[in-house]
């Protein structure tokens, strides 16, 4: 049994935490390139963090922080266009490397453009593999996303299933190695 320290520690998986930490260097798949094809926003959360998966109109994915830096608006009712996100509230845009490229109105009072090359949002890359849309969310250097050979089969059936638990992803995978639980629980209920 784990104590409540030991707990916390591999169950608390923040930006700031020793495992959200680890598990940031490696790629995490996120979402199915089909979920993209009727619609183009998706706000998730992972790792802790609230976020807002997108395709914009060039085909390009991009994940961002779910707040608008500006003023705090929710992300997931943007609008995608040719090169990123635009905020709904007013109007900044941002490319898929968090860089903001557009204000309407402030550009009017800062000729400079000293305040658009300054914004970020928070944003990390995705890539798109086997059907499916990966993230990685660490620090760089970027790893290779693996090229399993499960990805390149080309004469089988595959099929990806998206649930959404709430609970931790540690919590998952700690009870899928149990095999006493199934056995125990489900053959004594019955």
């Amino acid at each position: 049994m784990l104590t409540e320290e030991k707990n916390q520690l591999l169950t608390e998986v923040g930006p700031n935490k020793p495992m959200g930490q680890y598990l940031r260097r490696y790629w995490h798949p996120i979402a199915g390139e089909s979920e993209f094809n009727d619609e183009s926003i998706k706000p998730i959360r992972i790792l802790g963090e609230d976020l807002v998966l997108y395709k914009d109109l060039s085909g390009k994915y991009g994940l961002v922080n779910r707040k608008c830096p500006h003023r705090g608006a929710d992300m997931s009712y943007g609008f995608v266009e040719k090169d990123g996100i635009r905020c709904s509230y007013h109007g900044w845009q941002f490319n898929g490397s968090g860089q903001c490229i557009h204000q309407p109105f402030e550009e009017i009072c800062d000729e400079s453009g000293k305040l658009k090359s300054t914004t970020h949002i928070k944003s990390y890359p995705i890539k798109a593999k086997a059907g499916l849309l990966w993230a990685y969310m660490g620090p760089d250097p970027i790893p290779e996303l693996p090229d399993w050979d499960l990805f390149n089969i080309k004469n089988g059936f595959k099929q990806a299933v998206f649930a959404h638990l709430p609970c931790n992803w540690f919590q998952c995978q700690e009870n899928s190695i149990d095999p006493i639980h199934f056995e125990w629980t489900h053959n004594n209920l019955s």
